[in-house]
């Protein structure tokens, strides 16, 4: 929409009557009349309900991208994967609102007994109602972040950041974050950017209708501040200033009623000081009534724009908090980060340097070498050492970047690990033999954690699997790193003057540039309804008081709390294996579907299934680890022209200096010994 703020009215009269006048009470009558559609709208569900609807119908983002945009305790990938698919039906967990969510069950899953799956209340997923419903719920999960607060969860300050955007705001009251949470707006930005401008420029377009219908040019609006004891306030903020107009600086989206006794109440339960703002706010301003959009009815609520942010500073107050409870629309005990006043917000280029400080052990010493008699080996080192040009299966980034030896010898990378990696031996990382350890211990765990090899398919991704980082993590050039001499100095060390590099981050690279506590990840995807489903039990049983939102988050990974506490085993077994790596890993929980796949929208960032994955174990696959698929294709790798390099040869031919195969497993095999650096050799013989 880009739409400039100032065009949305003239600079208005924004002081509020007198307390206790005659048009303070005109004003608010008009107020509620609004909200409540002159009494047809009666309670908060209501109002919900014609809201969700009326917002799935007008959105213009495609089905999948709501979905997305929505994933969270009852949306996940699932939804998108299976519409159109009458193998799948949605299962309402609400009969009289069935936008409160659905599951996506198999038609072979259904219950006859269940009242639940009776064939008039189950909807086919190859339905147009299937799409209808889906929407529905869609909206309904991202008009829940508004509803538990306008800045305390990372889908509502994505939406705070899409205002900005939408409508051109300029000079809103900033928001201190933590690099964490910072980094998963701008992720859910990245993913959603155009679903959550659809999503409120829709609301915005419908409110103004209403608006304009009943002629109304402005709303008298209230709203509430406080701040703890001992924190920072506005110097407009003081008892002397009632009854002037201040200057309040907003954030692009805000919560205003038309009930001053409601924020009164509020203020009467925070401990602290605070304030009442009055407003006369423009109706080019609303953004949402309760029955438009965001907006919450038991608090006779609708959304502002920040316009000018001049108020009326209407009352101060300091007290402790009572122990009365009122109905709220927000977790008023949950903050992901404060207001960022004019001199309390850091520089970024203040912001300290990283450097390498972690309590776990080094990261594995691998210290295999390549053999020049083996025909593999010999074409890797000529490429290394310039010899040859790089083959279409060596590791590269999209910009076309091939590893070299250069890049090796900073990153502390054995040519080995290439092989390895190209031949699907082993990820980096690790050694054929403690792959093989690995992934079938990963398995013994998940079954002590009741999930059947069956109804899982695992997954290795990011560095690990492929050498480079995805499209959305860019390796700092020197400009990035003002500030920061340490790196800037390993930078050089690494590249000197030469300006070709990676245009994403090697293996490790952020680790010896010292920009990152610990080396690179092992990143897992494990794809499974079935953990899905135990890990939803889980959170309705522990954490009942959090944001759903944050059940499934970005492209629909497991929130990491939560996978802790589904599955103690395979968190016990990853604690293990990151002692034993000295690196850290990844445990991205998705469902069956795996994760979702963006590509169908037309972005570039998805991590959806692709047939180059590195699969460590599927239901069609199982156990892949003793099959590893090559990359090398060519005729110096096989002898049959136009295949991949056999992998029974990989397994037969020499990974180290020795002269002559040996028996896997025996005391000579230095490809997985039973004692040093690569742990004990994996067992054999165990059926799945």
């Amino acid at each position: 929409m880009s739409e400039d703020p100032t065009s949305r009215g003239h600079e208005p009269d924004i002081s509020a009557p007198p307390l206790g006048s005659p048009e303070r009470a005109e004003r608010q009558r008009i107020g509620e009349a609004l909200l409540t559609e002159d009494g047809r709208i009666t309670d908060t569900p209501q109002a919900k309900t014609v809201v969700i609807e009326a917002l799935a119908a007008r959105m213009q983002s495609p089905t999948p991208a709501l979905v997305l945009a929505s994933m969270g305790l009852v949306v996940g990938n699932e939804m998108a994967a299976h519409l159109g698919d009458g193998r799948y039906v949605l299962v309402p967990h609400n009969e009289r609102y069935p936008s409160m969510g659905a599951d996506v069950l198999r038609i072979d899953e259904l219950d006859r007994s269940d009242p639940r799956h009776e064939p008039g209340r189950i909807v086919a997923m190859d339905t147009p109602q299937a799409e209808t419903l889906i929407r529905r719920i869609a909206v309904s999960e991202l008009m829940g972040s508004w509803a538990y607060g306008s800045n305390n969860n990372v889908r509502v300050l994505a939406l705070q950041e899409a205002a900005r955007e939408e409508f051109g705001l300029s000079g809103v009251l900033e928001w201190q974050l933590d690099a964490k949470t910072r980094f998963a707006v701008s992720l859910e930005l990245d993913y959603n950017r155009e679903t959550l401008r659809d999503f409120l420029r829709t609301q915005y377009a419908m409110t103004q209708e209403i608006l304009r219908g009943r002629g109304i040019t402005d709303l008298l609006s209230y709203r509430a501040l406080s701040w703890p004891d001992g924190a920072q306030q506005p110097e407009w903020a003081r008892p002397e200033n009632v009854g002037t107009t201040v200057e309040a600086r907003q954030r692009p989206l805000a919560s205003w009623s038309a009930d001053r006794q409601i924020v009164a109440d509020w203020l009467k339960e925070r401990r602290g000081n605070g304030v009442i703002l009055a407003a006369r706010i423009p109706a080019g301003d609303i953004l949402s009534l309760p029955a438009t959009g965001m907006g919450y009815l038991g608090q006779k609520e609708w959304v502002a724009l920040p316009g000018n942010h001049r108020a009326t500073l209407d009352g101060v107050y300091s007290q402790r908090a009572t122990t009365q409870s009122l109905e709220q629309s927000a977790a008023a005990a949950v903050s992901l980060g404060a207001p960022a006043l004019e001199d309390t917000a850091r520089p970024e280029s203040q912001a300290p340097a990283i450097t390498p400080n972690s309590t776990r052990r080094p990261p594995l010493r691998i210290t295999h070498q390549l053999v020049a008699a083996d025909p593999v080996d010999r074409q890797i080192l000529r490429v290394l050492n310039g010899e040859e040009a790089a083959p279409a299966w060596w590791p590269q980034d999209d910009s076309g970047y091939t590893i070299s030896q250069r890049d090796l010898d900073f990153l502390g990378i054995s040519p080995v690990q290439l092989k390895w990696l190209v031949t699907g031996e082993a990820p980096m990382g690790l050694t054929p033999g403690l792959y093989h350890q690995f992934a079938s211990e990963m398995l013994e765990a998940l079954q002590r954690d009741g999930i059947d090899p069956e109804q899982v398919d695992i997954r290795i991704k990011g560095t690990g699997a492929g050498f480079f980082s995805g499209l959305h993590k860019t390796l700092p050039r020197e400009e990035d790193l003002a500030g920061n001499l340490q790196a800037v100095h390993r930078l050089r060390e690494w590249f000197g003057d030469d300006p070709n590099r990676p245009l994403r981050r090697p293996y490790d690279a952020m680790w010896r540039l010292g920009l990152e506590h610990e080396p690179s990840d092992l990143d897992l995807d494990i794809n499974s309804t079935a953990i899905i489903r135990a890990a939803r039990t889980h959170w309705q049983t522990h954490h009942h008081d959090r944001y759903p939102g944050d059940f499934l988050g970005g492209h629909g990974y497991l929130d990491k709390q939560t996978v802790t506490g589904t599955l103690p085993a395979l968190t016990a077994w990853a604690r293990a294996w990151e002692e034993k790596l000295g690196r850290p890993i990844s445990l991205g929980v998705f469902d069956s579907s795996g994760p979702f796949n963006a590509t169908v929208l037309g972005r570039t960032l998805s991590s959806h299934f692709q047939d180059t994955d590195w699969i460590v174990h599927s239901p069609q696959t199982p156990m892949a680890w003793r099959t590893p698929r090559s990359r090398i294709t060519g005729p110096e790798a096989t002898s049959r022209p136009g295949k991949p390099w056999s992998t029974t040869a990989a397994r037969s031919r020499s990974t180290t200096s020795r002269a002559k195969p040996v028996t896997p497993g025996s005391p000579t095999d230095r490809s997985a010994p039973r004692h040093g650096p690569d742990g004990p050799a994996p067992r054999r013989g165990r059926s799945r």
